[in-house]
């Protein structure tokens, strides 16, 4: 029995390891050229871990059946046990694993690798294969579509290696002609560095919600003087970014004129230059613009409203969305739910519902599905079908708790179980009370939300009807930033006849 309990432990230190947790990572694909790395001599000189490969292969992926104890037997026949032999075996295997992990990421981009070759033909003063693999690498580079950071860096290098040309190859050089070169080079480097500069600062601007640490954006304020002293024509990223910047720099104020101005010809450069912007640039700004755009519709702005629905579904459809690692974040998941819903957009919602369910985290999976089916129901006005989900999800989390408590007022509500649904009241109240964690202007809205619909109850339960004259006109005159619900609170008081 210890035995056993021995090879099980090794078996679970063998599948926890690094390099197990590192090659289950490894696609059917990528396990294979690994393989033909590990048996390449240039990368790997050592038998031992070409035969660690092949006994780990056996058990790829799921590594269930090897145990410390038959890896040691394998490659040290007849000796004593001894776990450091086999920790430097893994460690060792990690560490070329590790290597071909970088030799991937170094062929994703094609110029670099174009880049340290040309420099190495200047260094053994290959003149023709230097000027051929120019001209070629050259070529492809106009040919690229989208314009980031490597791109920037790659046009930035070519000109600082056609200068380096210049000095060693050439006799003569005009002095004219090599300030040119010169002064080509510092702009593709300016444009390298005003790029980066925009996006941190891009970044930063868009976490001044949610991080409190100051940062020191003097140089970013500079550069962007710069940039509007002499603008990047040729560049229409970096006009993109500057102009988000100038939008989010009065995201907090009321909508104005200027607003709309310069939302709209950023989403006219953000079309006309959809191909040119990577990915990862892509989803920030799309993240912050469908922030952006609820926020401005919290004041009715029905423009951004439209626009902040318009651009949810934009970011959904094409993989713009926030993720959490490689799964879809149970926040969003929820938020996007709840908006198509409330747009009555009920056959995309379900859609939407179901297919992104298998993208959530498997421990947060249900439990998000549960309470979006909850308010699809709801929302078609299926009233009982909505309580029966809402009573399998788990209100542990105290945003949960938020939600359902708030569907089932207004379940209770239109259904008339008015005495139900003071019941839900009183409890929603008290547990607006005593939970601390809240931030004051979500404690605020919901405290809101209650005391409106407790009076609309009362006036239900017997209250004078007149009553609803004064709560109506409250409820008008609150700002929507202030109470949760407001137009369905809104749309509840006008069938209440006084």
């Amino acid at each position: 029995m210890l035995i056993l309990g021995k090879k099980c432990r090794n078996i679970m230190e063998i599948v926890d390891s690094k390099l197990v947790i590192l090659l289950k990572t490894f696609s059917k694909q990528e396990f294979e050229r690994f393989e033909k790395f590990v048996n390449s001599p240039f990368f790997n000189t050592s038998e031992q871990l070409v035969s660690l490969f092949y006994l780990l292969k056996k058990d790829h992926p799921v590594y269930k059946k090897l145990s410390k104890e038959q890896i040691f037997t394998d490659f040290y026949p007849g000796e004593e046990y001894k776990d450091k032999k086999i920790r430097d075996l893994f460690s060792r295997m990690l560490e070329l694993a590790q290597i071909f992990l970088s030799q991937l990421e170094f062929e994703k981009n094609k110029h670099t690798s174009s880049i340290y070759v040309m420099n190495q033909f200047i260094l053994r003063n290959l003149e023709r294969h230097f000027k051929s693999r120019f001209k070629e690498s050259e070529k492809k580079l106009k040919e690229e579509s989208v314009i980031d950071e490597s791109f920037l860096y790659a046009e930035y290098m070519m000109m600082k290696l056609k200068r380096d040309h210049a000095d060693i190859f050439r006799n003569v050089i005009y002095e004219e002609e090599l300030s040119n070169i010169v002064n080509a080079e510092y702009q593709l480097f300016l444009n390298y560095v005003i790029y980066n500069v925009l996006s941190y600062t891009l970044l930063f601007s868009i976490r001044k919600y949610t991080i409190n640490n100051e940062v020191n954006l003097e140089f970013s304020d500079m550069v962007i003087q710069f940039l509007d002293k002499y603008p990047r024509e040729n560049n229409p990223i970096m006009n993109i970014l500057r102009l988000f910047l100038d939008l989010q720099s009065r995201d907090s104020e009321p909508v104005s004129e200027l607003d709309m101005t310069t939302y709209g010809n950023l989403i006219k450069k953000l079309d006309e230059n959809d191909k040119a912007i990577n990915l990862d640039m892509k989803r920030t700004i799309y993240i912050y613009l469908v922030n952006y755009t609820r926020l401005k519709s919290l004041s009715s702005n029905k423009f951004f409203k439209d626009e902040h629905y318009r651009l949810l579904k934009y970011s959904i459809e094409n993989d713009l969305y926030p993720k959490v690692g490689n799964y879809f974040s149970e926040a969003s998941y929820v938020t996007v739910a709840s908006e198509s819903l409330i747009n009555k957009d009920f056959e995309w919602a379900e859609k939407f519902i179901e297919e992104f369910k298998l993208k959530l985290k498997s421990d947060v999976r249900e439990n998000a599905y549960t309470l979006c089916m909850a308010n699809l129901h709801y929302r078609k006005g299926n009233y009982e079908k909505a309580l029966k989900f809402l009573v399998r999800v788990s209100i542990e989390d105290i945003y949960y708790q938020l939600k359902v408590k708030n569907l089932q007022v207004k379940i209770h509500y239109e259904l008339g179980d008015y005495e139900m649904c003071k019941s839900v009241i009183d409890s929603f109240r008290h547990f607006l009370g005593s939970v601390k964690q809240f931030p004051e202007f979500v404690r605020i809205r919901f405290v809101n939300y209650v005391n409106f619909t407790s009076r609309m109850v009362n006036v239900w339960l017997g209250g004078d009807p007149g009553n609803m004259v004064e709560i109506n006109r409250e409820i008008q005159e609150i700002s929507q930033e202030k109470v949760e619900s407001r137009s369905w609170l809104l749309a509840q008081a006008a069938k209440i006849k006084y």
